[in-house]
């Protein structure tokens, strides 16, 4: 019975962090046109701040909850988040980019992609194995260093993305979602508002997501951070996934791998920061999947990314590390 409540109430979280997701989308791409930035610093900044907000809930509410493993569920969320980017969602993508090619929504079923996302596929490439380090190399000065690392990287990147954001103006977007429901001629107020909404939604998700995540990990007797590198970002990670489906459906290449990217880009420099100066940093196996499935697929993006295109094909290939590790941790445990 309590197996079934724990289920229930993950589907419960999963259900609303979708809707709110779809909220995000259209804000962010409202945004995106209003502050006249550039396609490549929308999807690889703008986009993953607010989309990153169910994780960054999740994280901070398991660290301050008291729940069974908060700490572990917490770690699970930073790792798991970039595992399954480079995974599920980049093979969901690549299936969007053939649909919307066989719809007549693209010209081709390669992306075209600005070389500006060379820049964070290194950041995420060279940095993310890092996170390995302070979890074998035991001490707080060991954890203070890393951290401070990782927290001056993502500044840099911010820095560096922020003088390319010309490339690329966005000069279309959806209607604000409220803007159909209300009429007000105060269309910023509406799309700040859209936010707003949407990240309350998120947090009261966020909250059920803890609870669930801890309950499976003491049935299943899986550990807390194995079963949240997972489930958690299964229903956290939907935002910038569906950012991804919908622009790569419609040819909008770059904000797709963009979007993603993003994310991992926070997941290797900022999250672990933090991570690094307010937990004890101790991670296992299931991290250490995370981060290979994670530098494999970014590398294998950075070889096409350099030449100005990439096949679907690629982006589908993610999909084999998250069967695999599917079976790992729920079958052979």
């Amino acid at each position: 019975m309590q197996y079934f409540h724990s289920v229930f109430e993950l589907f419960s979280g999963v259900v609303l962090v979708f809707f709110s997701a779809l909220a995000f989308v259209n804000a962010i791409e409202f945004i995106g046109y209003r502050l006249k930035l550039g396609k490549s610093f929308v999807g690889a900044i703008v986009s993953p701040l607010f989309t990153s907000l169910p994780e960054l809930t999740v994280f901070t509410v398991a660290l301050l909850s008291n729940v069974r493993g908060g700490t572990e569920i917490g770690l699970g969320t930073i790792f798991g988040q970039p595992f399954m980017a480079s995974s599920l969602s980049y093979g969901l993508v690549g299936l969007a980019v053939l649909f919307g090619y066989k719809s007549g929504k693209r010209t081709s079923y390669r992306l075209k992609v600005d070389r500006s996302l060379l820049i964070p596929y290194t950041f995420v490439t060279v940095l993310f194995p890092l996170t390995l380090i302070p979890g074998f190399i035991r001490g707080r000065a060991v954890r203070l260093f890393f951290g401070m690392i990782f927290v001056l990287s993502f500044i840099a990147y911010m820095v560096i993305m922020y003088l390319k954001r010309r490339s690329g103006i966005i000069e279309d977007f959806e209607e604000l979602y409220l803007s159909k429901i209300f009429s007000c001629e105060k269309i910023t107020f509406l799309g700040l508002l859209q936010l707003g909404i949407a990240t309350g939604i998120l947090y009261y998700g966020s909250k059920k997501l803890i609870s669930a995540v801890s309950n499976l990990s003491t049935i299943t007797g899986i550990s807390p951070l194995g079963i949240a590198l997972v489930l958690v970002p299964f229903a956290t990670a939907i935002p910038e996934t569906i950012s991804a489906l919908i622009w790569g459906y419609r040819g909008k290449d770059t904000m797709s791998l963009g979007s993603l990217v993003g994310e991992k880009i926070l997941y290797s420099t900022f999250y672990p920061g933090i991570g690094l100066f307010f937990t004890g940093w101790k991670i296992d196996d299931h991290a250490v999947f995370s981060v290979v499935t994670t530098t494999v697929v970014s590398l294998i993006l950075l070889y096409f990314i350099s030449k100005d295109e990439v096949p679907w094909q690629a982006l589908f290939s993610g999909i084999i590390f998250f069967f695999a590790y599917t079976i790992f941790i729920f079958i052979l445990h």
